[in-house]
This record gives structure tokens, sequence and C-alpha cells, in this order.
């Protein structure tokens, strides 16, 4: 049973009339002017997802639409052989009402439920499902197996970014041998973009020289909700250290760690003199950090707000930038 199709608000019609159920839903007066769409969002539910995150992944993309107006085709995959060919259709447009009184934005969902052996037909119906002439953006959400998204080499060619997020997908999204990896984005790394910035914008008040020298260690601790993020981050100042000259260092160890409290997340950095220090620690519970550092001439402490994006900002940064 397509649990999550049924789960889905939306008008069910046949496949092939999608297009004329839009029309109708659009009939009123003045609307088909207002509800100039910017790009397509392809939604792909992977067979893990529960009908409750269907529905929650399906208002992100509304509140998303109501920055960006868009057409959102959501795939629905199902493992029931009762009707191996048969692919089932939902439509549903909403408009919101923006900041000026005639800023009119709206948002088109097309649900589309299908068997495992029609995937093969999948590419034409998509592509008919599409508002033409639109960028297009590709979203696996809850893969059981990430190889299971080479299967899809259509979306995943034509798309401008390719969206999943590590906190829920196995490790092989990591590793695997996307068709154009340069569009690939990951929402957990999304997610942190302000913690990112924070710090950013804190270390760089010094020179490079003063934090890469006599560098150790540099270790980040997380709640266990927060392991993918965690990792994200890592990576983010392994980087940023790399090109402040620390790659040479080849005795410097980076590790993730597991907080056995609750609160969020920690950085810090050991150096070979206990008279250098720098540490940063996250609550994101209560939306601060605290700087504490002693990197020269003298030492610094500073209280900031820290949080991550909520899902629909992560997603307007994972597709735009």
């Amino acid at each position: 049973m397509p649990a999550c199709f049924n789960a889905l608000p939306g008008m069910e019609v046949p496949v092939g009339a999608i297009a004329r159920g839009f029309d109708q839903l659009w009939a009123e007066p003045n609307v088909s002017e207002q509800k100039a769409l910017q790009l397509n969002l392809v939604l792909h539910l992977g067979v893990a997802t529960t009908p409750t995150d269907a529905v929650e992944q399906f208002a992100v993309a509304q509140r998303f639409a109501q920055r960006y107006p868009c057409r959102v085709v959501v795939l629905c995959p199902t493992e029931s052989a009762e009707s191996p060919l048969k692919i089932r259709a939902k439509i549903y447009g909403e408009c919101f009402f923006g900041k000026a009184k005639d800023d009119t934005r709206c948002v088109e969902f097309v649900a589309l439920s299908y068997p495992p052996a029609a995937k093969a037909y999948l590419q034409d119906q998509v592509s008919v499902c599409l508002a033409t002439d639109l960028p297009l953006y590709y979203w696996a959400h809850r893969f059981a197996a990430s190889k299971q998204m080479s299967d899809y080499q259509y979306l995943l060619t034509r798309a401008q970014r390719v969206i999943f997020d590590s906190a829920i997908v196995s490790p092989d999204a990591l590793s695997l041998a996307w068709p154009n990896l340069s569009a690939v984005r990951d929402l957990a790394y999304t997610r942190t973009l302000s913690l990112r910035q924070n710090l950013g914008q804190y270390l760089s008040r010094y020179a490079p020289e003063l934090i890469i020298t006599g560098l150790r260690s540099v270790t980040i601790r997380h709640r266990g909700s927060l392991s993918a993020e965690a990792n994200c981050l890592l990576h983010w100042v392994r980087k940023g250290l790399g090109r402040s000259g620390a790659s040479g260092n080849t005795a410097l160890i980076f590790t993730v760690q597991p907080l056995a409290s609750a609160g969020g997340l920690s950085l810090e950095f050991t150096y070979a003199t206990s008279e250098k220090m720098f540490r940063w620690t996250a609550d994101l519970d209560k939306n601060c950090a605290e700087f504490t550092s002693d990197l020269g001439p003298s030492p610094s402490t500073q209280i900031v707000g820290a949080y991550l994006l909520s899902p629909e900002l992560a997603l307007s940064e994972a597709m735009f930038y």
C-alpha cells in the first residue's frame, strides 16, 4: 500500500490528466497570471520514508516555495506488487501572500506513486510533470541504500543540484560515484552555515601563523543526534587549516567524539604549549555559543548566537550556493 502517497494532500487524477487538472485548479480569475514559477524541485522519498516523515518534507517544500515559487514533483516508490506497472498521481496547489499586496507566490505539487517495475517509465513521466524551461533540482530523501540513487541517472545528470542529508542516509553516499560531484550538496553541511560563519569571523581576527603554529590536535564533540553535522564541521575546519598552511603538519590529529551530556557541539584546538588554546562551545538548545581563546596577544572570550538553519533555509542554501 503506497502509504506515503496516500498521506500527502492533493486531488488524485489520472496520470494523463495532470496538466488539465492544474488548468482547473488555477481556473480562478487572475491566479494564472500571478503564479509565475521559478524552478522545478523533485523530492524523491526513499522506501524508508514513513507517512509522517513524508508529510513533514512536503511541509518543508511548501515553506521553501514561499520564497521560491516552484513546481514540486514528489516521487513515492512503493514495494507493493499488486499493480506492477500502475503509476498514480495527485496534484496540489497553493498560493501565499508576500509582504506587498500584489506579491503572490504559488507552489504546484505533483505526487507520483510508482512500484519497482514501473521505474523504467518514470523518466518519461517525470519529464512530462516538470514545468518547461525551468531549472531542475533533485532532493533524494531517506534512501535506505545510497547506491539506489544510481538508478535515477536522468535526475542525477539533469539536475543543477543533487541534494541529500548525510544524517539520514547510509555512509556510502559520501563515496558514491556521482555523475557530477560538483552539483552534490549535503543538507547536514548547509545546516551548519551560521556556525561556520561565526567560527570563521572569530578566527579571522588572528593571523594564520598564530593559529597553526604548535597545533597538535583538533577535536569536535557532539551530542548523539548531531554526528553528521559534527563530521561536516570537522571537514570544513580541516580544509580551512590546510589553506592556512597546516597541511604540512603530518602529526596533526583530527577527531570527532560524542558528548555524554546534552548541549550541542564543541570545537577545541590543542597546542604543544599550554600557553595557547582555543575552544568553542555551542549550546543549540539555548541558541548560544562561547568562544574562549589565548592565541595572542591576550586571552579573549565572546558569547554569540548559535543555531542550525531551519530545513527550508538549509534547502535554499544547498540549492543556490
